[in-house]
């Protein structure tokens, strides 16, 4: 609900001590140090121990999480300089316990030039990288299949059967159990609402779902860079954008069954107080509990002016079980778009980049490359131990170069694991 913070407390002082003793011949009195509280959801930003070692900023790319580590594939900085491509043909790896950058080098057969809006997610150790588009964007659009094993860092194209997607530029790429599913996606002169089914086993691919009517777009159905979520063997899509730039709005919702394989819409019911969110692209939505998802940044189309703008700072959240959106205190602490964001399975969102609009800047344009995290739910009394031992180290580096501490320290082989 939007009401409900999820917090934790802890002690206020730097040790470990939560009362002070003062001892008089008559009396003895107990003073309890005041406890903080803190509210887990809400964004804050965390900064590389190395800021010369980093992504440069960028849009456009793609994010997953593991436990370890948030890895981010590709992405677009405008660029006149020859010697400097617009793209990123890049994968790079922010360690949490080192607080870290590192660009990764891959071997095999990894995607070139569709770096941009391209469609990520990961399965196990496996990343699968769908679509994309290169620069300028729609020129050369993309229909492959990649997987990247996280292990060896080694990229595979997959040969597809049966049937093959069209060629496009933010789809949707969800998985289920053994299967993926492609949603949505344009070449820039078409746009698209088909769903494709993806057994991974096999790699056969099947459409199984077409091109729906849109009822708030009359100028042409398909929408792209919308967001998609499965519940309860329905896939919902949330936002996007069309041919004509409009973003979708959120009264209505396109929804996906899985079992009848066909399309329709749900009627949702707005927050009490603030109606609902404003319609976007480019945003990115995650679980919240067992049937919510929360909804944060994107932009929308402002057709008078002929420019993009950023959506309100505010995180949504969304009641799959009573269609009932409500807007949350959280907010993000710099409204983005077109960033990469991804949650691993403790619950951390982190979300890297994007694009900002700053009225301080000459460009109403930037791109950024600060990192910001949020916790869905409280996590466990170890884990806000670990964290609250990483942030007394003086240097993190400590952690690779005096590795032996840890195990005299009787430091779990779990956490030891997550450090590289």
């Amino acid at each position: 609900m939007a009401s409900r913070t999820t917090t934790y407390e802890r002690d206020s002082s730097d040790t470990d001590e939560s009362t002070d003793t003062k001892r008089s011949k008559q009396t003895q009195v107990t003073m309890v140090k005041p406890l903080t509280t803190v509210n887990l959801m809400q964004f804050v930003e965390i900064s590389p121990c190395d800021p010369k070692t980093q992504p440069h900023p960028r849009s456009g790319h793609r994010a997953v999480a593991t436990y370890s580590d948030l890895w981010i594939w590709g992405g677009y900085f405008p660029s006149r300089d020859p010697e400097r491509p617009p793209m990123f043909a890049e994968l790079w790896r922010f360690n949490y316990a080192l607080r870290q950058w590192t660009l990764e080098s891959t071997t095999g057969n990894a995607p070139d030039s569709t770096l941009a809006s391209h469609s990520m997610c990961v399965h196990h150790n496996y990343v699968f990288v769908f679509g994309g588009t290169g620069y300028p964007f729609g020129r050369n659009v993309s229909n492959d299949l990649f997987m990247l094993d996280l292990k060896r860092l080694q990229w595979k194209k997959l040969q597809l059967q049966n049937q093959q997607p069209n060629p496009v530029y933010g789809a949707s790429l969800i998985g289920k159990g053994d299967y993926l599913y492609v949603l949505c996606g344009t070449d820039s002169w078409r746009y698209y609402s088909d769903v494709y089914e993806i057994h991974l086993p096999t790699l056969c691919c099947t459409q199984i779902g077409h091109t729906f009517d849109e009822t708030e777009d009359t100028t042409g159905n398909g929408r792209y860079r919308q967001e998609a979520y499965i519940y309860a063997d329905q896939i919902f899509l949330f936002g996007g954008g069309s041919n004509s730039g409009v973003a979708f709005a959120f009264e209505l919702l396109p929804v996906f069954d899985l079992n009848e394989r066909r399309w329709s819409f749900v009627r949702t019911n707005p927050d009490p107080i603030h109606n609902f969110p404003t319609a976007r692209k480019f945003h990115s939505i995650f679980p919240l509990g067992e049937h919510q998802i929360l909804m944060f940044g994107g932009a929308n189309f402002d057709q008078t002016a002929g420019i993009h703008v950023v959506a309100e700072a505010y995180v949504w959240i969304f009641d799959l079980e009573k269609l009932e959106w409500s807007r949350s205190s959280s907010s993000m602490i710099q409204p983005t778009y077109f960033h990469a964001a991804a949650m691993n399975r403790r619950g951390e969102i982190w979300s890297h980049g994007g694009v900002i609009q700053s009225s301080t800047s000459d460009l109403p344009d930037t791109r950024i490359t600060s990192i910001y995290k949020m916790h869905t739910k409280v996590p466990d009394l170890r884990e806000v131990c670990w964290d609250r031992f990483l942030n007394c180290l003086a240097d993190r580096n400590v952690l690779i170069s005096q590795a032996h501490l840890l195990t005299q320290l009787n430091i779990p082989g779990q956490y030891l694991e997550r450090i590289h």
